[in-house]
């Protein structure tokens, strides 16, 4: 959304795609330490409220919830959500001055969460709400890899992560399967992909859209010890990378 160890791009969790306007900000946020936020629990960065009202946006839901501080916003997977609703969620990852394109609104302040509680019951698995964290690799793929060669004086994912120390700095390609996609994080899309050379991903941000499993040509930068706060670091990631489907 989202303890300093990436952002567990809920840096992530996941949120929100589709739409565009002119003169608004893009999806550029200033995170705030959950600790300085009077609506949390100090002692488990837990926030509780009942709904008052909530919204759908894409592959999200937009909450907002009466604590005993005020209402608060807050974004997460998809829910069934009914106002009366005891929610609850981890306040770990603040977010300012949010700009939801799906939703054509601004936030002051928003949550970013990879699951709502509702009612006492959490509404993912630890599988599903791993997907939908940017910064947390994928969880173990459940469809087949497909049969893709490495890209033409490219590289394979394998030899990027041996080879990372001398690759920093430069710009790759890389070929690879799709195995997460999380949009409009921090003004960028998030994508992990693998290849059959590595049982490992890599992350890469980009302003380009793909879906899961798609095979995709990847070419941008390689970034090392890449620190997005809160204990959130990238050995490697490749920025503001250029992505083309085939």
């Amino acid at each position: 959304m989202i303890t300093r160890h990436i952002i567990s791009i809920t840096l992530l969790i996941a949120f929100t795609a589709t739409g565009c306007q002119q003169n608004k900000p893009s999806e550029a946020v200033a995170i705030k330490p959950a600790a300085q936020t009077k609506h949390i629990r100090k002692s488990n960065n837990i926030v509780n409220g009942i709904l008052l009202e909530s919204l759908k946006a894409g592959s999200y839901t937009y909450a907002q919830i009466k604590t005993d501080n005020g209402s608060v916003w807050a974004a997460g997977p998809v829910t069934s959500l009914k106002k009366g609703d005891q929610v609850s969620f981890n306040g770990r990852m603040l977010m300012q001055n949010f700009h939801s394109k799906s939703l054509n609104r601004d936030f002051d302040s928003i949550y970013f969460v990879d699951r709502f509680s509702v009612n006492g019951k959490n509404s993912l698995s630890t599988n599903e709400s791993a997907t939908l964290n940017p910064f947390k690799n994928s969880p173990s793929p459940t469809a087949a890899l497909k049969s893709f060669s490495k890209a033409e004086n490219g590289q394979t994912i394998a030899y990027v992560l041996q080879n990372k120390d001398k690759l920093g700095n430069k710009t790759l390609q890389i070929r690879g399967q799709v195995s997460k996609f999380t949009p409009e994080i921090m003004g960028k899309n998030w994508i992990h992909i693998r290849d059959s050379s590595s049982q490992q991903d890599i992350t890469l941000t980009t302003r380009g859209t793909a879906a899961v499993n798609d095979i995709i040509l990847v070419e941008g930068q390689l970034t090392l010890h890449k620190d997005f706060g809160y204990g959130y670091i990238y050995a490697v990631i490749i920025e503001d990378a250029k992505i083309s489907t085939e």
